[in-house]
């Protein structure tokens, strides 16, 4: 298969060793959260033949730039294997609705697409025209560290620090389906221009490096679908919902998405005992 599966972790390691178990044809890239070695180190030694785990992991923090040098590592370790053409970005956390040889099948009749989510969103512009300094620590979910958040929101609605250029203010979900060529031009970019540097100490980084990137240095802009085939369900909360059994089994007799999130850990492994996530 032409298929890798980037996975950002920092829990359920049991459920990424079935899910790599029981898809032996695919790839597995696993950036485990440096703040969590014990399951990494775990993860490690199961040594599957189909799953590599990120040997030099960065510590994750909730809306950080951390998410986005996470994402490029995994990129990295991913493209070094010619044989991989289609990349999926997902968490550990996220259920696969369908076979990877059906999304393959799928996905090779309009191979040039990227899946990936990049529009406009009027009330998350504000992060893109202040830093915040403890954007990457775990203060940032403190009470105070929110706090904090609400001042420099209220000052960029005033003055704009940053610079991006409105005409750039692209916004989407951090979990993506790519092909390679995308992935070349995200590598070259990072080890070539500043570009993602820019998203140091910018709020939800992970929910604009890519999106952004997208609209502006991607080559082939015509081919952003904006829609990244995954079921992710908010209700007013910075994290989605978890979702319940009844959703799952309607989501996979829909058969119109790749992936959902989040799901527990005991839900994912029982579908992948049953065979829906084969």
């Amino acid at each position: 298969m032409k298929t890798a599966v980037l996975i950002q972790a920092h829990k359920n390691e049991c459920y990424i060793k079935s899910l790599a178990e029981n898809n032996q044809g695919v790839r597995f890239y696993v950036h485990f959260d440096a703040k969590y070695p014990e399951k990494r180190n775990w993860l490690i030694s199961q040594g599957l033949s189909n799953l590599k785990v990120i040997e030099d992991p960065v510590k994750v923090y909730w809306g950080g730039s951390s998410q986005v040098e996470a994402t490029i590592r995994l990129l990295k370790s991913a493209y070094k294997d010619e044989r991989n053409f289609f990349f999926h970005l997902i968490s550990s956390e996220c259920m696969v609705l369908k076979s990877f040889e059906d999304i393959e099948k799928e996905w090779m009749q309009y191979p040039d697409k990227q899946f990936i989510e990049s529009h406009r969103d009027n009330k998350n512009e504000w992060r893109l025209r202040t830093r915040v300094p403890h954007s990457n620590t775990p203060f940032l979910r403190t009470f105070f560290g929110k706090c904090l958040n609400k001042c420099f929101k209220f000052k960029a609605f005033f003055y704009d620090s940053v610079s991006f250029g409105k005409e750039n203010y692209y916004f989407g979900s951090q979990w993506f389906s790519v092909n390679r060529g995308f992935v070349h031009e995200v590598l070259d970019a990072y080890t070539t221009s500043g570009f993602f540097k820019k998203f140091h100490n910018i709020t939800c980084a992970d929910e604009h490096a890519f999106a952004i990137f997208s609209r502006t240095l991607y080559g082939k802009q015509e081919n952003i679908v904006d829609c990244n085939n995954r079921y992710i369900k908010f209700s007013g909360k910075s994290s989605p919902d978890y979702i319940h059994k009844a959703m799952i089994e309607k989501l996979i007799n829909q058969k119109k998405y790749w992936f959902a999130r989040k799901i527990q850990e005991d839900k994912l492994k029982k579908y992948i005992s049953n065979g829906s996530t084969q």
